[in-house]
């Protein structure tokens, strides 16, 4: 994580604006004194990820060893916390172009919800407009309990639902389609292509819910999408802009914008890189 901070700051890593901004606001907030950075709770969510196997491709059965920039968004969220002793971060915005991996990290941080956050029967939920596209990153998750001797021993697999008996705790897919909304807790949901969703429903649902919770996390992880007056795009895509362009400060959230940027050659491969 350090080391991707040390190469966005020096320019040895090729980001866009967003992603320096990102990095720029963790290095200033180091050096406030109402908030801290616990280096020892981000070691310990980035490494959660070895314990989990890839299911599919040539990774299938391999470890899932994160990537630098996963690395800094997984060590972001968990590691910034509160006087308390809290997380900073209730809600986290991911916006990274197809094939990078969504699936499989929102997986990955459903998992460690479920079983390494330390929460009393916490429920976790990946949300979607649809049930059956909520089912993608859940059925990921499931594959992952299915290869992983450390969560077998301490998760039951049912149908849709991945349990976790000594804490009481569960992990479900959800859509906006559901048949109730009603009786949610949410400890913890991830919000798979938050673009898609055609209005704040669903989300407003869950982030209501949330309210018994101590530490809750609602992590929106989602490609940009081409309307730019969509619910995503106007209530989170804009909303991260300004706070990492310093028009506004919110400690509840984390976000960052993967993307190519305006003259940039698209067929060159620094500009795939840097999306």
């Amino acid at each position: 994580m350090k080391q991707y901070i040390e190469d966005v700051m020096s320019g040895r890593e090729n980001v866009c604006k967003w992603v320096k901004l990102a990095v720029q606001r963790h290095v200033n907030d180091l050096k406030r004194d109402d908030i801290y950075f616990d280096e020892r709770a981000a070691t310990v969510a980035i490494k959660f990820f070895q314990l989990l196997r890839h299911s599919k491709g040539e990774f299938a059965g391999q470890p899932f060893i994160l990537r630098p920039w996963q690395e800094f968004v997984i060590g972001s969220i968990f590691g910034w916390k509160r006087p308390d002793g809290n997380r900073r971060f209730r809600v986290a915005y991911i916006e990274v172009p197809r094939k990078n991996g969504k699936s499989t990290l929102g997986a990955g941080v459903g998992l460690y919800m479920l079983t390494a956050d330390g929460e009393a029967g916490a429920q976790i939920y990946t949300a979607a407009t649809k049930y059956d596209q909520a089912r993608i990153v859940h059925d990921e998750a499931t594959r992952m309990v299915e290869n992983s001797p450390a969560l077998k021993r301490h998760c039951t697999l049912q149908k849709c639902n991945i349990m976790c008996p000594a804490t009481g705790s569960f992990y479900r897919p959800l859509g906006r389609d559901s048949k109730t909304l009603d009786g949610l807790n949410p400890s913890s949901a991830i919000i798979d292509e938050l673009h898609a969703h055609p209005d704040g429903s669903l989300y407003e649902v869950i982030d209501s819910a949330c309210g018994a919770r101590n530490q809750p996390l609602i992590l929106s992880i989602t490609t940009a999408g081409s309307n730019a007056f969509s619910y995503c795009k106007l209530s989170h895509h804009n909303y991260i802009e300004m706070i990492l362009d310093n028009n506004f400060q919110d400690d509840d959230w984390f976000g960052i914008i993967y993307s190519a940027e305006e003259g940039d050659d698209p067929h060159s491969a620094k500009t795939w890189k840097k999306a």
